[in-house]
């Protein structure tokens, strides 16, 4: 089965308090998770400062459907394909939903991505970003917990 991968980013457009925002957030990954690992879907979800930046992998069809399903979400403004590949395998392969809750340092990294429809990022830019979001996941403040955990720490393999 051919591989399909999938990056974009999109301006959140989420409504509350900081508390109800990241219960929000918890309960999208929680949802992700069930509907990718049905779909033969993984990936991670890394989101900061009013920022998603997603990967999707697996077959095109599940790809394609979930990635309309993010563009049609209002809770998503100004969502931006950034690459979509044919993959020589999963990088995320491990979690159906792997969630990133950046710090300071990776806020200061996020803000650099490009924004807007005048800039196109370059393929190195793109596959840096998998390999960040890749290099968090399985070194960043790392252990497997339920979806409610609290923000700031990485979901382990598995969801």
């Amino acid at each position: 089965m051919t591989i399909h991968r999938l990056l974009y980013r999109s301006d959140m457009d989420l409504a509350g308090t900081a508390a109800g925002i990241r219960q929000q957030i918890v309960e999208i990954v929680r949802i992700s998770e069930a509907r990718n690992a049905a779909d033969g879907l993984t990936g991670a979800l890394l989101h900061t400062r009013g920022v998603f930046i997603q990967v999707l992998e697996g077959p095109m069809p599940a790809v394609e459907a979930t990635f309309e399903r993010i563009c049609c979400d209002l809770r998503h403004r100004r969502v931006e394909l950034i690459e979509l590949v044919e993959a020589e395998g999963r990088v995320f392969g491990e979690w159906s939903m792997g969630r990133i809750s950046a710090d300071q340092r990776i806020e200061r990294l996020v803000s650099r991505l490009p924004a807007g429809e005048d800039q196109v990022p370059e393929a190195a830019s793109a596959h840096a970003t998998i390999q960040l979001m890749r290099t968090l996941m399985v070194s960043g403040p790392a252990q497997a917990a339920s979806s409610e955990q609290l923000p700031g720490t990485l979901r382990g393999p598995g969801g």
